[in-house]
Protein backbone atom coordinates (compact mmCIF):
# COMPACT_ATOMS: atom_id res chain seq x y z
CA UNK A 1 0.00 0.00 0.00
CA UNK A 2 2.67 2.50 1.08
CA UNK A 3 4.92 1.49 -1.81
CA UNK A 4 2.07 2.12 -4.25
CA UNK A 5 1.50 5.62 -2.85
CA UNK A 6 5.21 6.43 -3.12
CA UNK A 7 5.28 5.25 -6.74
CA UNK A 8 2.30 7.41 -7.69
CA UNK A 9 3.78 10.50 -6.00
CA UNK A 10 7.19 10.01 -7.60
CA UNK A 11 5.93 10.17 -11.17
CA UNK A 12 3.72 13.25 -10.90
CA UNK A 13 4.27 16.66 -12.46
CA UNK A 14 2.25 19.67 -11.35
CA UNK A 15 0.57 21.95 -13.89
CA UNK A 16 1.22 25.66 -13.34
CA UNK A 17 -1.59 28.21 -13.41
CA UNK A 18 -1.73 30.41 -16.50
CA UNK A 19 -2.44 33.54 -14.42
CA UNK A 20 -0.80 34.06 -11.04
CA UNK A 21 -0.29 36.81 -8.49
CA UNK A 22 2.88 37.74 -6.67
CA UNK A 23 5.23 40.40 -5.38
CA UNK A 24 8.34 41.93 -6.87
CA UNK A 25 11.21 44.09 -5.67
CA UNK A 26 13.88 45.92 -7.60
CA UNK A 27 15.32 49.10 -9.08
CA UNK A 28 13.40 51.77 -10.99
CA UNK A 29 14.55 54.74 -13.06
CA UNK A 30 12.45 57.72 -14.17
CA UNK A 31 13.27 59.26 -17.54
CA UNK A 32 11.70 62.68 -16.87
CA UNK A 33 12.93 65.41 -14.56
CA UNK A 34 10.68 65.89 -11.53
CA UNK A 35 10.90 68.42 -8.71
CA UNK A 36 9.91 69.19 -5.18
CA UNK A 37 8.85 72.77 -4.48
CA UNK A 38 9.01 75.09 -1.50
CA UNK A 39 8.72 78.74 -0.59
CA UNK A 40 11.38 80.51 1.43
CA UNK A 41 10.47 81.33 5.02
CA UNK A 42 11.34 85.01 4.78
CA UNK A 43 8.84 87.75 3.99
CA UNK A 44 9.30 87.35 0.21
CA UNK A 45 8.33 83.63 0.05
CA UNK A 46 10.40 83.02 -3.08
CA UNK A 47 9.82 79.83 -5.06
CA UNK A 48 12.58 77.20 -4.78
CA UNK A 49 12.98 74.03 -6.85
CA UNK A 50 14.62 70.83 -5.64
CA UNK A 51 15.32 68.12 -8.27
CA UNK A 52 14.17 64.69 -7.10
CA UNK A 53 16.15 61.50 -7.58
CA UNK A 54 15.37 59.52 -10.71
CA UNK A 55 16.31 56.23 -9.01
CA UNK A 56 14.34 54.31 -6.38
CA UNK A 57 13.94 50.90 -4.79
CA UNK A 58 10.41 49.62 -5.37
CA UNK A 59 8.19 46.83 -4.06
CA UNK A 60 5.25 45.92 -6.29
CA UNK A 61 2.24 43.68 -6.52
CA UNK A 62 2.31 41.80 -9.83
CA UNK A 63 -0.18 39.89 -11.97
CA UNK A 64 1.54 37.42 -14.30
CA UNK A 65 0.11 35.83 -17.46
CA UNK A 66 2.27 32.95 -18.69
CA UNK A 67 2.89 32.69 -22.42
CA UNK A 68 3.11 28.90 -22.36
CA UNK A 69 1.18 26.04 -20.77
CA UNK A 70 3.82 24.39 -18.61
CA UNK A 71 4.15 21.99 -15.70
CA UNK A 72 6.99 21.37 -13.28
CA UNK A 73 8.72 18.22 -12.08
CA UNK A 74 10.04 19.24 -8.68
CA UNK A 75 12.06 16.05 -8.26
CA UNK A 76 14.10 16.84 -11.37
CA UNK A 77 13.72 20.64 -11.04
CA UNK A 78 12.63 20.95 -14.67
CA UNK A 79 9.73 22.32 -16.72
CA UNK A 80 7.58 20.13 -18.97
CA UNK A 81 4.96 21.06 -21.54
CA UNK A 82 1.50 20.32 -20.15
CA UNK A 83 0.69 18.49 -23.38
CA UNK A 84 3.52 16.03 -22.64
CA UNK A 85 2.96 15.41 -18.93
CA UNK A 86 1.01 12.16 -19.39
CA UNK A 87 3.83 10.54 -21.38
CA UNK A 88 6.48 12.11 -19.13
CA UNK A 89 4.87 10.82 -15.93
CA UNK A 90 4.46 7.37 -17.44
CA UNK A 91 8.17 7.18 -18.32
CA UNK A 92 9.21 8.42 -14.89
CA UNK A 93 6.99 5.76 -13.31
CA UNK A 94 8.52 3.06 -15.50
CA UNK A 95 12.01 4.25 -14.55
CA UNK A 96 11.10 4.20 -10.87
CA UNK A 97 9.56 0.73 -11.06
CA UNK A 98 12.62 -0.62 -12.87
CA UNK A 99 14.95 0.80 -10.23
CA UNK A 100 12.80 -0.63 -7.44
CA UNK A 101 12.82 -4.01 -9.13
CA UNK A 102 16.61 -3.99 -9.42
CA UNK A 103 16.93 -3.04 -5.75
CA UNK A 104 15.39 -6.39 -4.82
CA UNK A 105 17.75 -8.34 -7.08
CA UNK A 106 21.40 -9.10 -6.37
CA UNK A 107 22.48 -8.13 -9.88
CA UNK A 108 20.61 -6.27 -12.57
CA UNK A 109 20.74 -7.73 -16.04
CA UNK A 110 22.33 -6.09 -19.07
CA UNK A 111 18.90 -5.75 -20.66
CA UNK A 112 17.65 -3.83 -17.59
CA UNK A 113 20.65 -1.52 -17.85
CA UNK A 114 19.95 -0.84 -21.52
CA UNK A 115 16.26 -0.33 -20.80
CA UNK A 116 17.10 2.15 -18.03
CA UNK A 117 19.31 4.17 -20.39
CA UNK A 118 16.59 4.22 -23.03
CA UNK A 119 14.08 5.46 -20.47
CA UNK A 120 16.49 8.20 -19.38
CA UNK A 121 16.88 9.32 -23.00
CA UNK A 122 13.12 9.31 -23.56
CA UNK A 123 12.54 11.35 -20.39
CA UNK A 124 15.15 13.90 -21.45
CA UNK A 125 13.41 14.21 -24.82
CA UNK A 126 10.15 15.21 -23.15
CA UNK A 127 11.64 17.47 -20.47
CA UNK A 128 12.24 21.17 -20.96
CA UNK A 129 10.32 23.97 -22.66
CA UNK A 130 11.22 26.61 -25.23
CA UNK A 131 12.55 30.06 -24.33
CA UNK A 132 9.27 31.84 -24.98
CA UNK A 133 7.39 29.39 -22.75
CA UNK A 134 9.49 30.66 -19.83
CA UNK A 135 8.09 34.15 -20.44
CA UNK A 136 5.09 35.95 -18.99
CA UNK A 137 3.35 39.27 -19.50
CA UNK A 138 3.32 41.17 -16.21
CA UNK A 139 1.24 44.02 -14.83
CA UNK A 140 2.69 45.76 -11.76
CA UNK A 141 1.46 48.29 -9.23
CA UNK A 142 4.16 49.76 -7.00
CA UNK A 143 3.27 49.53 -3.31
CA UNK A 144 6.45 51.01 -1.84
CA UNK A 145 8.81 53.52 -3.43
CA UNK A 146 12.01 54.18 -1.49
CA UNK A 147 14.08 57.05 -2.89
CA UNK A 148 16.89 59.21 -1.41
CA UNK A 149 14.38 62.07 -1.17
CA UNK A 150 10.76 61.90 -0.02
CA UNK A 151 8.23 64.24 -1.64
CA UNK A 152 4.58 65.03 -1.09
CA UNK A 153 3.90 65.00 -4.83
CA UNK A 154 4.89 61.40 -5.67
CA UNK A 155 2.01 59.19 -6.73
CA UNK A 156 1.71 55.40 -7.15
CA UNK A 157 3.42 53.98 -10.22
CA UNK A 158 2.32 51.17 -12.51
CA UNK A 159 3.90 49.32 -15.36
CA UNK A 160 3.71 46.57 -17.94
CA UNK A 161 6.58 44.24 -18.66
CA UNK A 162 7.96 40.86 -19.61
CA UNK A 163 9.36 38.32 -17.17
CA UNK A 164 11.41 35.14 -17.48
CA UNK A 165 10.64 32.28 -15.08
CA UNK A 166 13.94 30.97 -13.70
CA UNK A 167 12.12 28.51 -11.42
CA UNK A 168 8.44 27.74 -10.93
CA UNK A 169 8.10 30.57 -8.37
CA UNK A 170 10.83 33.07 -9.29
CA UNK A 171 11.22 35.25 -12.35
CA UNK A 172 13.32 38.21 -13.48
CA UNK A 173 11.29 40.94 -15.20
CA UNK A 174 11.71 44.29 -16.92
CA UNK A 175 8.94 46.91 -16.95
CA UNK A 176 7.96 50.06 -18.76
CA UNK A 177 6.53 52.28 -16.01
CA UNK A 178 4.12 55.21 -16.13
CA UNK A 179 3.05 57.43 -13.24
CA UNK A 180 1.13 60.61 -12.59
CA UNK A 181 3.00 63.12 -10.43
CA UNK A 182 1.80 66.49 -9.20
CA UNK A 183 4.07 69.22 -10.57
CA UNK A 184 3.95 73.00 -10.80
CA UNK A 185 2.75 74.32 -14.13
CA UNK A 186 5.57 75.22 -16.49
CA UNK A 187 4.63 78.90 -16.77
CA UNK A 188 4.73 79.21 -12.96
CA UNK A 189 8.24 77.74 -12.81
CA UNK A 190 9.50 79.74 -15.81
CA UNK A 191 8.06 83.02 -14.51
CA UNK A 192 8.56 82.81 -10.75
CA UNK A 193 11.55 80.60 -9.90
CA UNK A 194 13.45 82.40 -7.12
CA UNK A 195 10.62 84.95 -6.99
CA UNK A 196 7.34 85.33 -5.12
CA UNK A 197 4.24 83.84 -6.78
CA UNK A 198 1.47 86.47 -6.98
CA UNK A 199 -2.07 85.47 -6.08
CA UNK A 200 -3.66 88.17 -8.20
CA UNK A 201 -5.22 90.09 -5.31
CA UNK A 202 -2.13 92.08 -4.47
CA UNK A 203 -0.65 89.38 -2.21
CA UNK A 204 1.74 86.48 -2.75
CA UNK A 205 1.47 82.82 -1.93
CA UNK A 206 3.00 81.94 1.43
CA UNK A 207 2.36 78.18 1.11
CA UNK A 208 1.95 75.63 -1.66
CA UNK A 209 -0.95 73.20 -1.97
CA UNK A 210 -0.65 70.44 -4.59
CA UNK A 211 -4.47 70.38 -4.83
CA UNK A 212 -4.48 73.98 -6.10
CA UNK A 213 -5.11 73.48 -9.83
CA UNK A 214 -4.13 77.09 -10.56
CA UNK A 215 -0.57 76.12 -9.66
CA UNK A 216 -0.30 72.33 -10.07
CA UNK A 217 -1.22 69.69 -12.62
CA UNK A 218 -0.75 65.92 -12.84
CA UNK A 219 2.24 65.30 -15.08
CA UNK A 220 2.62 61.91 -16.76
CA UNK A 221 6.18 60.62 -16.46
CA UNK A 222 7.67 57.40 -17.76
CA UNK A 223 10.57 55.17 -16.86
CA UNK A 224 11.71 51.58 -16.53
CA UNK A 225 12.39 49.08 -13.79
CA UNK A 226 13.99 45.67 -13.24
CA UNK A 227 12.53 43.40 -10.56
CA UNK A 228 12.88 39.98 -9.02
CA UNK A 229 9.35 38.55 -8.73
CA UNK A 230 8.01 35.80 -6.49
CA UNK A 231 4.73 34.20 -7.56
CA UNK A 232 2.17 32.78 -5.12
CA UNK A 233 -0.17 29.79 -5.51
CA UNK A 234 1.52 28.94 -8.79
CA UNK A 235 0.35 25.33 -9.08
CA UNK A 236 -3.07 24.10 -10.09
CA UNK A 237 -4.82 21.90 -7.49
CA UNK A 238 -3.67 18.30 -7.80
CA UNK A 239 -6.21 15.97 -9.39
CA UNK A 240 -7.05 12.87 -7.40
CA UNK A 241 -6.57 9.75 -9.52
CA UNK A 242 -9.74 7.69 -10.04
CA UNK A 243 -10.25 4.77 -7.66
CA UNK A 244 -9.54 1.34 -9.09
Amino acid sequence: MLLGIIRIAFGQTADLNGVTFGFGAGYSHTRDNIYDYSLTTDKDHNLKLQPLSKQAFVISSVIMVKMGKIAVDQNANTFVKQSKTTDYNSLIQQKYNLNRQNDFLADSSTSDFVKSKKLDKSVQGLAGVSFWEHLSINLALDLVNVAPDVSFNKNVNGGIGVGYFVTENVQVAAFYDVSRISQLRDYIVNSYENKPIPKGDGTNYNALDSKDTNLFYNKTVSGWSVKLIFSLANKKPAQTPPAK
